[in-house]
């Protein structure tokens, strides 16, 4: 698997925040953005909630124009993140 150099990462980082923090907001994406999804190889993780929990965050991303699973993940990414330690 190939690495990001830590500038390029740290950079890609910055961008993904930056895009995160628009995420939040409940205003609908800009007509010009296109989404895309990376083809890289993933795993499945799954998690189990309670309807509420599940309607919940179902709810939150429908304001959001996300779909639950993709502001999840951030959410994991996210806290992920913060778990690492600084290199």
């Amino acid at each position: 698997m190939n690495k990001l150099d830590n500038k390029t990462e740290e950079a890609a980082r910055t961008d993904a925040r930056a895009l995160e923090a628009y995420a939040d907001s409940d205003e609908p994406y800009p007509a010009d953005v296109k989404i895309s999804r990376p083809n890289r190889p993933s795993r499945m993780f799954n998690v189990r909630l309670s309807d509420e929990q599940y309607e919940e965050i179902t709810d939150l991303a429908r304001k959001r124009h996300l779909p639950a699973s993709t502001m999840a993940r951030s959410w994991l990414l996210e806290r992920l993140d913060r778990e690492r330690p600084a290199s």
